[in-house]
């Protein structure tokens, strides 16, 4: 795939997309790994080892300060193993955008910490900007709370702002600020292109994957197996207290086979959706590259009727 051209059209770049992303998913799904299970692995870490240990340690210990701090420590590996987990996928946003760079160029994605370093070189500033990415996303969240219209800002500013991974990967010259403005200068024009883009790979890559998996899973019978694996989270919890305002408010009450179901789907779809993240940086970096483009043609064009123009009035 030496060099390929970037078309600008919305179905040329998800169909390269997908191309791109199967020739290379098995380089894909290594280097998701550790960023994907170790979140799932520190969280289940952290959260089972207190549980299963807090009723002896409230026995045995002296003061409930002690036993705090006792179950404190027994969560600290898990948090670690969570925490390094979750930055190595907060760096792989930055890192697949210049693994599709690189695919483009030579057909081949290789040499994972040469693309991590897009990121880890300049950290402060990625630090920086992933907070503002988490103030704007708590921003929409609370939005999304306000009924009928709450979900329709968000979702607005959110697609013009759908780049900016991109823009941080490859104009690294840019303020924070500016990848923000940049993001909204490219897909001004493009809004309901880039829309459809981002649903149809939310519904591909997260909705129909998760169901299939699903499927599998109740049709092997390894739904109730694997859901017993969380039994311990609602058997901890004090169910009797928690349905009695549900059943007065005519809620559906909980049970510990609920509880774990839920967890279960809940983890799956957490899983499907962090695994896929290849296939949507993929086609954004295609999507950013092809609005580039397109926008460096519309200025090259522009340039030379102004001069024409000067030149007239001269």
């Amino acid at each position: 795939m030496s060099k390929s051209k970037i078309k600008n059209g919305m179905w040329s770049v998800l169909f390269e997309g997908v191309k791109i992303f199967f020739s290379n998913i098995d380089k894909f799904t290594i280097y998701m790994l550790f960023p994907v299970l170790g979140q799932l692995v520190g969280f289940i870490l952290a959260l089972s080892l207190p549980l299963a240990l807090a009723g002896k340690i409230a026995e045995k210990s002296t003061s409930l300060s002690s036993a705090f701090l006792i179950i404190l420590l027994l969560a600290i590996p898990g948090l670690l193993i969570f925490v390094k987990a979750f930055w190595d996928y907060m760096v792989a946003y930055v890192a697949l955008n210049s693994m599709t760079e690189g695919a483009l160029t030579t057909g081949h994605v290789y040499d994972f910490q040469s693309h991590r370093e897009v990121a880890t070189r300049r950290a402060g500033k990625y630090i920086l900007f992933l907070f503002c990415v988490g103030i704007l996303s708590l921003v929409a969240l609370l939005f999304s709370i306000i009924p009928i219209l709450g979900l329709i800002p968000p979702l607005i500013v959110w697609v013009y702002l759908i780049l900016v991974f991109q823009i941080f990967t490859f104009e690294p010259d840019l303020s924070v600020k500016g990848y923000f403005r940049r993001s909204y200068e490219l897909v001004k024009g493009n809004w309901a292109k880039t829309f459809i883009i981002m649903l149809i790979l939310g519904f591909f890559s997260i909705f129909i994957i998760t169901e299939g998996v699903s499927v599998i899973f109740d049709y092997l019978h390894l739904t109730d197996k694997v859901c017993s694996l969380f039994d311990f989270v609602g058997a901890s919890m004090p169910l009797d207290y928690i349905n009695k305002p549900l059943a007065y408010l005519g809620m559906r009450t909980l049970t510990v086979n609920y509880i774990s179901k839920l967890i279960f789907s809940s983890c799956l779809g957490i899983i499907i959706a962090e695994f896929t993240l290849p296939i949507r940086s993929v086609c954004w970096t295609l999507w950013y590259m092809s609005l580039s483009e397109a926008k460096n043609n519309l200025k090259n064009e522009q340039k030379p009727r102004k001069s024409k123009k000067t030149k007239e009035e001269e």
